[in-house]
């Protein structure tokens, strides 16, 4: 029986030799069966609470649907995961592929286990989640800070009487220290957060995390209550819980949620104080005098390129000042770029839809894709020729050994490891075979660049309506991987590049398309399209 390992830990506080400890015991287990591993999928460091972010389970998933193997051994279904709906999809799957499902603790997995374990392990989840806050309050009650280094202090780490490392210490560290100061007094007297950034970078002064400065790092968030203005650590309290953090069950990313108010918990400690009163007052009075301004004011209004925007000059973002006109972000906020050339709203989006509006790429592409077609299928017919050459000569040597075992020509032994060897051999090529065999081709409609024109006509038209203007709006972000402007050879002029995701255009083309009037004169435009590999153009 082919065999797969798959190892997990979920830490990177933990040690990586948890993964060769795992998979060194499921391989004696499975030698002591007389199976083979034909290959191990370990994720390191990656909790067992989502199965979107960890890439070897998802490698293991397809490894299955292509029938690579019968079995997967682990140490325990924990390691599958800990989340009661991964547990359960990822055995749908396994079942599904004809693949067992075989832990050390629990010994082969059935839906019994599926449903019982599942449940213990989000249980546990929860429990170790209660703990740890319980934990927390714990050290914010005798003044030690529960989370994170804040920028301006060190860690320490002192071996306490059970032998044991202190957590939640912490010290002030005098040069970070004097910046924080000096961010305080800046914007105190009146400079802004963008030009403070800009003066640090100047002066290479590494930012919390070692790169550069962001007017952002420095201003942060009035809800969240971060950002180097908002850390009422430098005031000398700690306060916990202002936020929770759940995990997106899509994405399988953590998510902050604010806490109300009255379920802060606050502890001072004065010898973490960096800033007096008198300063931290002038600089919130500040604060809450611009917060009502246009640029803290949350936008509404759904731009059409709004987050596809990248500078061609850093590779950063773009943002839009008041003027509505894209200027590069890394310029505005770090002072770190060059590209001192804007491009208003209207004029950038009437260039990228005249971008997409073009028939003769789509009509290149098509030939090309037709020509690598034909080259690939022959490929593929010479390469299934030689699969069943081999196949056909393994089962030659497979013959070979049978016949000298049951004719008695000598110690029967000396072939047994070669003829479990060509049986394994003889199973791989089958798979290929199959699989090449089966392998479904791609066609293109033959009319794909008129079609293609004829709808971003349509989907241009259809903009313009209120009621349809969302769903536009949708389709064409979905053409669009991303946008490069950079600083054109003429003043106040600038080069767009327009880069598209070619799976979703040719599904785009290719789909049927459904305009529905409704009683107000609307029309509404339904795409489906899947099924293309990522792929892009300029």
């Amino acid at each position: 029986m082919r065999t797969v390992i798959y190892a997990r830990y979920s830490s990177d506080l933990q040690s990586k030799a948890s993964i060769e400890d795992q998979v060194r015991i499921c391989r004696e287990s499975i030698e002591r069966q007389s199976g083979s591993v034909v290959e191990v999928f370990a994720d390191y460091a990656i909790s067992g609470g989502s199965l979107r972010n960890r890439p070897q389970m998802q490698a293991l998933l397809n490894a299955a649907k292509g029938k690579r193997f019968d079995c997967v051994v682990t140490e325990a279904l924990d390691r599958i995961s800990r989340d009661q709906e991964d547990v359960a999809a990822i055995f749908k799957r396994l079942r599904h592929a004809d693949v067992k499902l075989v832990t050390l603790a629990e010994g082969e997995i059935t839906e019994l286990h599926v449903g019982l374990k599942g449940t213990m392990n989000a249980l546990f989840l929860k429990d170790l989640a209660q703990k740890t806050r319980r934990g927390q309050r714990g050290r914010v009650e005798i003044g030690k800070v529960p989370g994170g280094n804040s920028y301006g202090y060190r860690i320490v780490r002192k071996i306490l009487e059970n032998g044991s490392i202190s957590t939640g210490e912490r010290e002030i560290d005098p040069v970070e220290a004097e910046i924080v100061r000096r961010i305080f007094r800046e914007y105190a007297e009146g400079m802004a957060p963008r030009q403070i950034a800009t003066r640090l970078n100047c002066e290479a002064i590494p930012s919390p995390r070692g790169g550069e400065w962001n007017a952002s790092t420095i201003n942060g968030s009035r809800l969240r209550r971060n950002g180097i203005l908002n850390n009422e650590l430098y005031r000398g309290w700690i306060t916990y819980n202002r936020q929770r953090f759940v995990k997106d069950p899509d994405t399988g990313r953590r998510v902050a949620r604010p806490n109300p108010e009255n379920e802060w918990v606050t502890k001072e400690v004065p010898t973490l104080r960096l800033v007096d009163d008198d300063l931290w007052n002038r600089v919130q009075k500040i604060k809450q005098r611009y917060s009502s301004r246009w640029g803290n004011k949350r936008q509404t209004k759904k731009r059409l390129l709004s987050g596809l925007l990248r500078c061609g000059r850093c590779g950063g973002g773009m943002t839009t000042s008041k003027h509505d006109r894209y200027y590069c972000s890394a310029r505005r906020e770090k002072g770190t770029c060059d590209a001192n050339r804007g491009i208003e709203a209207a004029e950038l989006e009437a260039r990228v839809l005249n971008g997409l509006d073009n028939e003769h790429l789509i009509r290149e592409f098509v030939i090309e894709f037709k020509r690598e077609a034909t080259r690939l299928r022959k490929g593929r017919l010479t390469a299934a020729h030689q699969l069943d050459k081999e196949l056909q000569q393994v089962e030659r040597g497979i013959k070979r050994c049978l016949e000298f075992i049951t004719g008695g020509d000598g110690d029967p032994g000396s072939v047994r490891d070669q003829l479990r060897k060509l049986e394994d051999q003889k199973g791989e090529l089958a798979s290929a075979l199959a699989a090449s065999k089966h392998a479904d081709p791609v066609e293109l409609h033959p009319n794909l660049p008129d079609l293609y024109r004829r709808k971003v006509t349509v989907l241009r038209r259809i903009l313009d309506v209120e009621n349809t203007r969302a769903q536009a709006i949708d389709i064409i972000r979905s053409l669009i991987d991303h946008i490069e402007i950079n600083p054109g050879k003429e003043p106040g002029q600038c080069e767009v590049v327009v880069v598209g995701g070619l799976a979703q255009i040719l599904a785009f083309a290719q789909q049927k398309t459904t305009a529905a009037s409704q009683g107000d004169g609307g029309t509404f435009l339904m795409v489906a399209g899947r099924g293309f590999e990522p792929l892009t153009f300029r």
